[in-house]
């Protein structure tokens, strides 16, 4: 008989801590798109050395987060035109769908409850939303959504993914929301309505229902997409034309 050939299955790791410590500065209010990234400065501000650094800067090229900067011969981030943040809901689009029809199959009751207790928690929040709890909360129920798959390339995409949405969607000054729901009725609507999108998203996925899900997850994603663009398109379009060459 012959002998079988073992095949080798690679281990996908998470994002390891640093990768991660070193997207979340890179997508803070520090930094504003077009900004140009010097690897001493961030390596300094992680109190890091160089070398880790610049191995993960190079992974965040590789991966499309990044691009260089063929005037300065570094890095930069991306400018996050009307053009650059459809790309950004796309790429976030096609893994939560397809995530949310795969955890159907996958969630466990741990799952359903850690939803649960994560809505709970963001009605709590809801009068100080947009607060960063209440956008670390919205985070949460995303990424449970999406490790509910047990797909781990998706869990490792999308773990760095919402970092870059996190900044793009909220912390822009194009996209910064200066209100709280308190202060805003129309604002206040709008945050109840997520929650109950949440929750809706939750029942669904109870029910194993793989149709539901996606269509409520894409209808859920398309209205926080449909407001950042619209914004970016108003600010572009309020901007003064450049002066002639």
């Amino acid at each position: 008989m012959p002998k079988r050939r073992r095949v080798f299955e690679p281990k996908i790791d998470r994002t390891p801590p640093n990768l991660q410590k070193l997207v979340r500065l890179i997508f803070s209010e520090e930094f504003l798109p077009g900004h140009r990234l010097v690897e001493r400065d961030l390596a300094a501000k992680l109190a890091l050395s160089r070398i880790p650094v610049r191995e993960d800067l190079q992974k965040l090229v590789s991966k499309g987060i990044l691009l260089k900067d063929q005037v300065n011969r570094g890095l930069r981030l991306r400018d996050y035109g009307p053009a650059e943040v459809a790309h950004l809901h796309e790429y976030r689009e096609a893994i939560e769908l397809a995530a949310a029809r795969v955890a159907c199959h996958n969630r466990t009751a741990t799952d359903l409850v850690q939803l649960d207790l994560i809505c709970d928690e963001m009605e709590r929040e809801a009068p100080n939303a947009p607060s960063p709890r209440w956008l670390e909360l919205d985070w949460q129920f995303h990424q449970t959504m999406v490790e509910a798959s047990g797909n781990e390339r998706f869990i490792n995409d999308f773990d760095l993914l919402m970092i870059e949405c996190n900044y793009v969607f909220y912390r822009l000054p194009e996209t910064r929301i200066a209100a709280t729901s308190r202060d805003h009725p129309l604002l206040a609507t709008l945050v109840h309505g997520i929650v109950d999108a949440h929750r809706k998203i939750g029942k669904l996925l109870e029910k194993r229902d793989t149709n539901g899900i996606v269509e409520a997850m894409r209808l859920h994603l398309a209205g926080l997409s449909n407001r950042v663009h619209r914004d970016l398109v108003k600010d572009q379009l309020s901007k003064p034309p450049a002066p002639a060459a």
